[in-house]
């Protein structure tokens, strides 16, 4: 109850929230990687994760009807090790197009993990580039504009996120991370322009109930801001025999969401998901419907450094 508490006056104090411009996907709660490296420290297995976000389906522009809604994609790998000072390493690769605007990232997430009494706090950092594209023929000026002159542009920036994690071996976890440390900027050759890319905190948390041998409840929570405004998810996660999932998540002042998922393949080892927001505030400037799906392939086999398992038709050992 205590951890809960805590959450609880966290999300009283931040009552003050709007939106931010750093992407965001409802499964954050299965891959809060691009959120906290520190997470990746607490897995116990590697695996592959691709999220696909369709943000505002049938969003259209005032002007001409073009410029399309929102859609970010993302590709995850992690890779525990075993006997050295790093715990984990691992790849985010993420794609979000914004209209006449998208933004490239490359991360290399990097854990360190302390053993505690009652459980395990990560430490964790993301180095990585990040690279804007802005395509000026996209752009629709109220009058003419001498600097847009058409075509694209690219400009490519060192950026870096750190995070910690903690998990207790009671089954709840806390979280905070920080991305955009560097604060890239990308002037596009026009004076004066610095278009900084927004730091942005998350705090993130929850807790595992067993309540049976077939059913788990692990409701989360999760702040974001900006260090100006805040934004928070509260929700959470059914899951009935390790095998298949549903819930429902709540973000301020946007939009209720469903999740459903399924477990599949030997030991569940590929994981499906699928995730519907409908945003049910401010739709005079949003469409109403956003869609979302993850994938996760575990590869238990795949560990660096330490006693690797070997399997034989009759033992493993």
């Amino acid at each position: 109850m205590k951890k809960w508490w805590l959450l609880g006056i966290l999300v009283l104090g931040f009552f003050l929230s709007r939106a931010q411009s750093n992407f965001f996907f409802g499964h954050y709660m299965f891959n809060p990687s691009y959120l906290n490296p520190g997470w990746s420290g607490s897995e116990q297995q590697a695996f592959v994760a691709f999220q696909h976000r369709s943000q505002w389906v049938g969003y259209s522009s005032s002007f001409d009807g073009t410029g399309g809604a929102p859609n970010t994609q993302m590709l995850t790998g992690i890779v525990p090790i075993r006997g050295f000072v790093i715990s984990s390493v691992g790849i985010n690769v993420s794609n979000d197009n914004l209209g006449p605007q998208s933004n490239f990232q490359v991360q290399l997430p990097l854990t360190y993990t302390l053993e505690l009494r009652k459980g395990q706090l990560h430490l964790g950092a993301a180095p990585g580039v990040f690279s804007q594209t802005q395509k000026f023929n996209q752009l629709r000026p109220n009058e003419p504009d001498p600097l847009i002159q058409g075509g694209s542009e690219v400009q490519t920036k060192f950026n870096l996120s750190a995070g910690l994690f903690y998990s207790s071996n009671d089954g709840w976890f806390m979280g905070l991370g920080a991305v955009n440390l560097m604060r890239p900027g990308f002037d596009f050759g026009q004076e004066g322009l610095s278009n900084k890319q927004e730091l942005s905190i998350a705090m993130h948390g929850g807790y595992s109930f067993k309540i049976n041998d077939d059913l788990k409840i692990a409701p989360t929570a999760l702040i974001r801001s900006n260090l100006t405004n805040v934004t928070f998810d509260l929700g959470g996660i059914v899951t009935l025999r390790d095998k298949m999932w549903g819930g429902l998540s709540y973000r301020r002042d946007e939009s209720a969401i469903i999740y459903l998922g399924y477990g599949l393949l030997e030991d569940n080892r590929l994981k499906v998901g699928y995730s519907f927001d409908f945003v049910f505030q401010n739709q005079a400037a949003k469409a109403p419907t956003s869609h979302e799906i993850f994938i996760r392939y575990d590869l238990p086999d795949l560990v660096f450094g330490g006693r690797k398992t070997v399997k034989t038709p009759r033992f493993t050992f």
